[in-house]
């Protein structure tokens, strides 16, 4: 699946030569001509990059490259800031609003391909990072969890045979419902050794479309693919 890259942009010149030159190296290209619309399509759709004029009329390319970055739905995506002014204290400015690197106008292609790509290979190592990181909470809450629910269990475990015990001194005969019992006292304790050697997940359809582990695919070879 190509990257999908958003260039905001006033300039229709500007934005019809780099979509053209985007799209020949196999990008998918999303336009904006307002920094407003901008925060809105990457709200929406989530570019893997924005390459943002800093000129533009109404809310210019630093505001709305700080927008962008201060907001959890779109901090993750990187900025390269486009501009034709060459002062330091202007390429600061877009940096300290949170643009990973910016491209001077006019901007040679091979350049600013090259700068693309380093944006890209910057983001897919950052989502990595997040997802091993996602990984590492859901295998230590899972830790916790079977933690928790393994001294509950036991305690029921423990009644249900001094259950047992009371009911063979009465000499009452074994019943189906203390079968049913350790059944699922079985079962839960099985859950639980699921639950505590997860060392990675899946998910599998629920209801109303929802997502849920399983814990059938529990495997410690996970995190070495």
């Amino acid at each position: 699946m190509p990257a999908r890259i958003l260039v905001v942009d006033d300039s229709t010149d500007n934005v019809e030569v780099l979509k053209t030159v985007l799209e020949y190296n196999t990008y998918e290209v999303l336009t904006a001509c307002t920094g407003e619309e901008g925060i809105r399509i990457a709200r929406e759709l989530a570019p893997d990059l924005i390459l943002m004029d800093v000129v533009m009329p109404g809310m210019d390319g630093i505001e709305t490259c700080r927008a962008l970055t201060g907001e959890e739905q779109t901090k993750g995506i990187p900025v390269i800031m486009l501009t034709a002014k060459h002062e330091p204290e202007n390429l600061q400015q877009g940096l300290e609003a949170g643009a990973v690197d910016y491209v001077k106008k006019p901007f040679v292609i091979v350049e600013l391909l090259a700068r693309v790509k380093a944006a890209l290979r910057l983001k897919r190592v950052q989502d990595r990072l997040v997802e091993q990181e996602k990984k590492i909470a859901v295998m230590q809450l899972a830790g916790a969890a079977a933690h928790e629910l393994n001294q509950p269990l036991t305690v029921i475990n423990c009644q249900a045979k001094l259950l047992e015990e009371s009911l063979e001194k009465q000499q009452i005969p074994p019943s189906r419902e203390m079968e049913i019992i350790y059944e699922s006292i079985g079962k839960m304790t099985d859950i639980i050794r699921k639950i505590g050697n997860i060392t990675k997940y899946r998910t599998k359809d629920y209801l109303l479309g929802e997502k849920i582990i399983d814990l059938n695919e529990a495997s410690e070879d996970f995190l070495e693919e």
